[in-house]
């Protein structure tokens, strides 16, 4: 039996030929990783620093700062954060400070108020048409960070149409303020017939909406993660970036961590996860061991400058990684020295 199509009188379909629609070139935030007017996820296992990360790219942003890779910086832009797990004043504005963010450009979601004063919490779900006057009211945002994304769903988000419907009004917001939006969100085990996109947890509609995948996680046999674009649908879907979160100490005795990135990393995303999530035999102890005496004998007279630090145990074959473990065993934390001066290692004092 043939199929009724339902009418719609009063509606035709608009019909355009391709020649009369004007191209337009795709514009980046960070290029070739976070494109404007679109809509992309962050998504790591518990531990990688998917927060303090989204952080760092919002802190380069906010001075119009270099990116992780070499990219040039464009102009300084305004960046908005909902975060629904961590907390603002302890541990939002903590990390912020530590990327060097400017904390003028950057605006927190802190709850509703109404004309009489009244305060209530933001709902994502149910509030967030209201975003597009507090955008205007600012002048304009570049980048909109929604830590977690899922929160965004009223329904389940496992279903597909949910989903869809739910992540729309982020992809018309990402559109009509020309504006990245970063959706922070959870990732599931590896396994071999995934892919790394794929992974990211409930429909898979999330990826299939979103432009760009980035996936961070961490090495299993060191304190190394990695940042890899495990999807794009408006440039390349391959390569990575080493990066490692730190411990570091602002003001007097506030502790927080930051991101220190390192190395451009070659191959597709499931390569790269694939080597990082291998378990096996640690190094040596005695590399650690190494690093250990060289921080000892070279911070024993005070504080010294990272890149300093880094460059003589290069000097000395002693590698990022041990370094790293060595740091960690030791319990050195690094601190500004200063306003405008750059980080420093430190032993830490005896009780």
């Amino acid at each position: 039996m043939q199929r009724r199509t339902p009418q719609q009188p009063g509606w035709t379909v608009e019909l355009t030929a391709a020649v009369n629609i004007p191209v337009e070139k795709i514009q980046w935030i960070w290029p070739g990783w976070l494109p404007r007017a679109k809509l992309s996820i962050l998504a790591g296992a518990g531990g990688c620093g998917k927060t303090t990360l989204a952080i760092s790219l919002a802190a380069r942003l906010s001075r119009g700062a270099d990116w992780p890779d070499g990219s040039i910086g464009d102009a300084a832009g305004n960046v908005v954060i909902w975060s629904g797990e961590d907390g603002i004043a302890d541990t939002i504005i903590p990390r912020l400070i530590a990327a060097d963010a400017d904390l003028n450009r950057v605006h927190v979601i802190e709850g509703l108020r109404d004309q009489s004063g009244n305060r209530r919490q933001f709902d994502p779900a149910a509030n967030f048409a209201l975003l597009n006057e507090a955008a205007a009211r600012i002048d304009g945002v570049s980048l909109l960070i929604f830590d977690p994304l899922i929160n965004l769903i009223r329904g389940d988000m496992h279903r597909a149409n949910e989903v869809r419907q739910g992540l729309q009004m982020v992809v018309d917001f990402a559109e009509r303020h020309c504006c990245a939006v970063l959706g922070i969100s959870h990732l599931s085990k590896g396994s071999g017939q995934s892919s790394a996109a794929n992974r990211v947890i409930g429909s898979q509609a999330f990826s299939a909406l979103a432009r760009t995948v980035l996936v961070a996680e961490k090495d299993q046999n060191s304190e190394a993660r990695v940042l890899v674009r495990a999807k794009s649908n408006v440039s390349i879907d391959s390569g990575g970036i080493e990066y490692f979160v730190e411990p570091v100490v602002i003001g007097e005795q506030l502790e927080t961590t930051c991101i220190r990135w390192g190395d451009a990393i070659e191959g597709s995303a499931e390569a790269i996860l694939a080597a990082i999530e291998q378990t096996g035999d640690a190094r040596p102890v005695s590399a650690t061991q190494e690093a250990c005496s060289f921080l000892k004998e070279t911070l024993q007279a005070g504080p010294v400058a990272s890149n300093d630090l880094i460059a003589l145990a290069e000097e000395r074959c002693i590698s990022s990684a041990s370094l790293r473990r060595a740091q960690k065993q030791l319990g050195i934390r690094s601190h500004k020295t200063g306003m405008q001066g750059g980080w420093a290692w430190e032993l830490p004092t005896t009780p």
